[in-house]
């Protein structure tokens, strides 16, 4: 998780009883934050959303909660360029004067090596750079722990392929299967594959022009680093407040219009629905303006990483910190 998405979960497990709204689409007031988006209660965290804390999990959360807020220090996936005006409200739920440190962006402290042949991302590269076009491809992955029904997978396909772009998409189902007929409609334009991907060279090559992504933190913070905007569809967690702060706080990003229906239990957003995002994230309205915001972010996540830059620092002194405290 990024610093403001831990410190809104903090202030609301804190203040839960005494943060009042008439609705769930009212917005909240969360003391001692200052959030540069409003938020209300339908677009915190499920385990948030009531100020019953009663129940086994929630007393496991309470409990790590408690002993995170003694511990000696936080080491963040993170970097000051991003987040550093929520810094200080998240260190202040800490005792001990426990400070956070933001070393991020971690993917970038290594250097990608040449894939070997048989790598498992050699396929999918390959036909990235068999696209015509830069920036024309849409990666499309929601990670590996959101359960994802087979019905909400047919809308995915069927909106990437009522959008008309080109598509990457990372599946991880052992359920699903394209419907009678897709793959061969999508053969010129889409790519669907269930193996294991190196993301950080798939967001990194010329042709992927964004990413369908259900804003996970490391996925977040991947590609703004790289510079790729993102069209947000959270699942679970706190991707919905990670969503928020990437549409609507560092404007890198389109949200995916809630349309939605029920499948049983399961929520299904659309295809139209998904259908519109991609449209509006690869060529709308919105599109110059979120890929300038994001390659400029992704500019300051690799000097943050680079010797004198604010991450680099912040880990040499934590190091040197550590040192002294072993002698």
């Amino acid at each position: 998780m990024g610093v403001l998405s831990m410190a809104i979960c903090k202030t609301v497990w804190v203040h839960a009883p005494h943060l009042t709204a008439t609705s769930d689409s009212e917005p909240l007031q969360l003391p001692g934050l200052n959030l540069p988006f409003t938020l209300s209660t339908a677009e915190l965290p499920e385990t948030l959303r009531t100020p019953n804390h009663d129940d086994r999990y929630s007393k496991f959360v309470s409990e790590v909660g408690a002993a995170d807020n003694e511990s000696w220090g936080i080491v963040v996936n993170s970097f000051l360029e991003l987040e550093q005006p929520h810094v200080k409200s998240f260190e202040s739920f800490h005792q001990n004067g426990a400070k956070a440190c933001c070393l991020g962006p971690l993917l970038l402290y290594n250097e990608l090596e040449k894939i070997p042949e048989q790598y498992p991302t050699a396929m999918s590269i390959k036909w990235l750079t068999e696209q015509a076009m830069p920036a024309s491809v849409i990666y499309v992955s929601f990670g590996t722990q959101a359960d994802v029904s087979d019905a909400q997978l047919d809308e995915v396909v069927f909106g990437l392929e009522a959008s008309g772009y080109s598509f990457l998409w990372v599946v991880r189902s052992n359920t699903w299967n394209p419907p009678k007929g897709l793959e061969e409609r999508i053969k010129n334009k889409g790519l669907i594959v269930s193996d294991w991907v190196d993301q950080r060279r798939i967001l990194g090559h010329r042709s992927t022009g964004g990413f369908l992504s259900h804003c996970g933190w490391n996925s977040v913070l991947e590609s703004l680093s790289i510079g790729v905007p993102i069209l947000a569809l959270p699942m679970m967690a706190e991707q919905s407040l990670n969503a928020k702060l990437v549409v609507d706080g560092f404007g890198a990003g389109v949200r995916i219009p809630m349309e939605s229906g029920f499948e049983g239990e399961h929520q299904i957003i659309g295809k139209k629905a998904i259908c519109q995002g991609v449209r509006e994230l690869m060529g709308g309205k919105k599109a110059s303006y979120v890929r300038e915001r994001t390659q400029a972010l992704g500019r300051a996540g690799t000097r943050a990483v680079q010797e004198g830059g604010s991450s680099h620092e912040t880990l040499s002194r934590l190091i040197d910190t550590l040192h002294a405290a072993q002698n």
